[in-house]
Parts: C-alpha cells; structure tokens; sequence
C-alpha cells in the first residue's frame, strides 16, 4: 500500500464538501479555496501538480472545480478517492439547486414569478438565437445548419414544445443518424 492510499476516504469527502459548500460564484471561484485546502492544509499535492489539475480538467468536459477534485481524488484513492471528492464537491450546490427548484415550484403560481418568466423567455430565445446564427457562420454553412436552429427555435418558441424534450428529440435524431450513416458505410465496404 502506497502513502497515497493511506488518505482516508471520509477525509477527502469532508475537505471537498467544505469546499463544495463555498462554490458560489462558479467552478473558478472554487480554486483558491482548493489550493489552500489540498496544498495548504492536507498537503495532498504540490502547486506545480495542483496547476496540472487545473490545466487536466480544463481538457474534459464539465465544472473545473468538480473535475479538478475528481482528478485529485482520483490520484489520492483511485475510484472510491474520485467518488468521494465529486460527491463532496458538488453535495451542498445540488441541495441549493435542489431547494431552489422546490422553491420556484411552489411560487410558480405567484401572477409576479408568472409576469417575470413570460418576459424571460423571449429574452432567452433571442439569446440562443443569436448563438445559433454565430455557430452557423463559424462552420461550413449547410442546409442542416441552418435547418436545425430554425427547426428548434420553432419547436420550443412557436409550438410552445418542452425544451427537455426537444433536446432528447434531437440527441435521438442524432443517434439514428449515426447509425444509418454507420450501417451504410458498412454496405459500401461490402
């Protein structure tokens, strides 16, 4: 058993809920404060190595401070050490994005929350619209690219369609697309 192992694995759950418990302010607001508590305090790594995490979980995708704590618990206990900081991590943000969503659930009746959200979405779909046209102009500018964002914007805005469900529409279209293009590519090979 190597001195890495020896790191108790409720250690590295508590130092990552204490941070975790801080995130407020996004994924890099979290970085000082695990600098202090992984380098400072535990001594669980260097900061050269702590700047590698930071530049490792840059690469992958998802929250920089969920995967930098899933990287150092990766190297500290393997599986379990990786389960125990994510779980720590990101523990007291589901409970306040857990409590938010229970909150807004029993206000969404309110006329006020009503007028607010109403004139949100407009906002919201001018936003994404806006994001579709600037990744239509930076790829190559297909009929599909141009189809797509239209067809979205259509199905949420005009025909009112869960956005949810739209997104697993899609990643199913996407799917059976694949797989079609996969089964064809198979014929020409024959």
């Amino acid at each position: 058993m190597n001195d890495n192992q020896k790191v108790p694995l409720r250690h590295l759950f508590v130092s990552f809920l204490k941070i975790g418990g801080m995130l407020f302010g996004g994924g890099y607001a979290m970085l000082p404060l695990l600098e202090r508590e992984v380098v400072g305090r535990r001594g669980w790594c260097t900061l050269a190595e702590m700047t590698d995490y930071y530049a490792m979980a840059q690469i992958i995708p998802g929250v920089i401070a969920i995967n930098t704590s899933m990287l150092i618990g990766q190297r500290l206990r393997g599986a379990a050490g990786t389960a125990a900081a994510m779980l720590g991590t990101v523990f007291f943000p589901f409970l306040a994005i857990l409590a938010y969503a229970i909150a807004f659930n029993q206000m969404a009746e309110f006329p006020v929350l009503q007028h607010a959200m109403s004139g949100l979405r407009p906002a919201a779909a001018g936003m994404l619209l806006g994001v579709a046209c600037k990744l239509y102009r930076r790829t190559g500018k297909d009929r599909l690219g141009l189809i797509l964002p239209i067809l979205v914007f259509a199905l949420v805005i005009v025909s009112g369609m869960n956005a949810i469900h739209v997104i697993v529409l899609g990643i199913a279209a996407g799917l059976a697309w694949w797989g079609w293009f996969q089964l064809r590519k198979r014929q020409v090979k024959r």
